[in-house]
């Protein structure tokens, strides 16, 4: 009967420390990847993958993330296990190259519980006027603690506007035509105002508007 196999101490450590290293930058993991085949290995190991921070990758050189992008297939491989920020961005990546559509297909995998991969999805619906879809989904948001009724909201829009700007977003206004935000008292829009103007209170639809026009 063959012996079961005891883990290698040192790949053990090592794996670990690139765990470690990984959490605070994938940047830093290439000198693992260079020392040789097994370095690479563990660098790549799913579990490791999915807690990457891929985040200081996509601020410095958002432009690797592309199709012959350096940084492509690594980033890739952190979407396929499921890393939740990385899902975020490849979603925003495809919206601006590929077409919301795409994009909501990648981030779905993060709704509900990511806010601002759920934010997407429900303003990419209010784009393509699936006001049902849209509703379903801001529904969503607000049942995990988000006002859609709070200037607030904008600091969150703030972010998925400046990523949507680090993918070359055309500035297209592509969706100006099919845009059509849903009625709902809990989405704070009003229905006694017209539709080129917006109540006080309307934050979540000035924020439609206001991204729409990035793509």
């Amino acid at each position: 009967m063959a012996r079961p196999q005891l883990p290698n101490l040192a790949d053990e450590i090592t794996s670990n420390i690139i765990g470690l290293v990984g959490e605070e930058s994938t940047l830093y993991l290439g000198t693992f990847m260079w020392a040789g085949i097994r370095g690479y290995e563990l660098v790549h190991d799913p579990s490791n993958l999915k807690r990457r921070n891929v985040t200081p990758m996509v601020n410095e050189r958002p432009c690797q993330l592309g199709k012959s992008g350096n940084f492509r297939n690594f980033f890739l491989k952190c979407v396929d296990v499921g890393n939740i920020v990385a899902v975020y961005y490849e979603g925003l990546h495809r919206a601006t190259t590929l077409g919301v559509e795409e994009g909501i297909n990648v981030l779905e995998r993060n709704v509900p519980t990511h806010v601002l991969s759920t934010l997407a999805v429900g303003i990419f619906n209010v784009w393509l006027g699936k006001e049902m879809e849209a509703i379903t989904v801001f529904q969503q948001l607000a049942s995990n603690g988000v006002n859609l009724k709070c200037e607030a909201l904008f600091e969150i829009g703030d972010e998925l506007e400046t990523r949507l700007l680090s993918f070359h977003a055309p500035f297209l206004n592509t969706y100006g035509r099919t845009l059509k935000f849903p009625r709902g008292d809990f989405l704070g829009h009003s229905n006694t105002v017209h539709e080129e103007e917006l109540c006080k209170n309307c934050w979540l639809h000035w924020l439609c508007l206001k991204i729409s026009h990035r793509l």
